[in-house]
């Protein structure tokens, strides 16, 4: 019997054919390696799939070799491009998308930022937002603001952190700060 990958693409009258089912069989092997390296290639012409094909974005990127491993000259090479990608809202929602689950991105006219705001369900890589984010912002911007809804603990693997505790202040209380005229 042929096999039914092949039987889809033939007429009926070869269903049976003895002649057919030598050759189908003796070739699997090789249509098989062909598909994985045809695969394989095709996988190159995206830097965000690209492993041995990597040295060539990275010349296209940077004009140079980088020496980092895979994962890290993958997410060099996205911030780079990102960096020159129109300052847009669905450039910036792909760049929230990128990095956690992104819940919306918003721009706050007052203070001239821009408001990622992402569930707390999946990591969110703040190092690469922010890094990402400076590259590619245009000078009227100030800063990002990030977001993070729901409550529970957040975990930060690396980099330097900054945790701002506020304290609601009670009309009538006596403050050191000089914080005493809010009534």
């Amino acid at each position: 019997m042929i096999p039914e990958r092949y039987r889809r693409m033939l007429p009926p009258q070869w269903y049976e054919n003895d002649v057919a089912e030598y050759h189908f069989e003796g070739t699997t092997v090789a249509v098989d390696a062909f598909n994985a390296q045809r695969e394989d290639i095709l996988q190159q012409f995206s830097p965000w799939s690209a492993t041995w094909g990597l040295d060539i974005w990275d010349w296209i990127y940077f004009g140079e070799k980088q020496l980092l491993t895979i994962e890290e000259r993958q997410k060099n090479i996205l911030a780079q491009h990102w960096a020159r990608l129109p300052f847009t809202m669905p450039v910036l929602q792909s760049l929230g998308r990128a990095v956690g689950e992104l819940v919306s991105v918003s721009e706050d006219f007052a203070t001239k930022e821009i408001v990622f705001s992402f569930q707390q369900n999946a990591p969110v890589d703040l190092l690469t937002l922010h890094r990402t984010f400076e590259r590619m912002r245009p000078v009227h911007v100030n800063r990002e603001r990030i977001i993070i809804q729901q409550s529970g603990s957040l975990i930060l693997s690396s980099g330097t952190m900054q945790v701002l505790e506020t304290i609601p202040l009670f009309c009538g209380s006596f403050y050191a700060g000089g914080e005493n005229h809010l009534c």
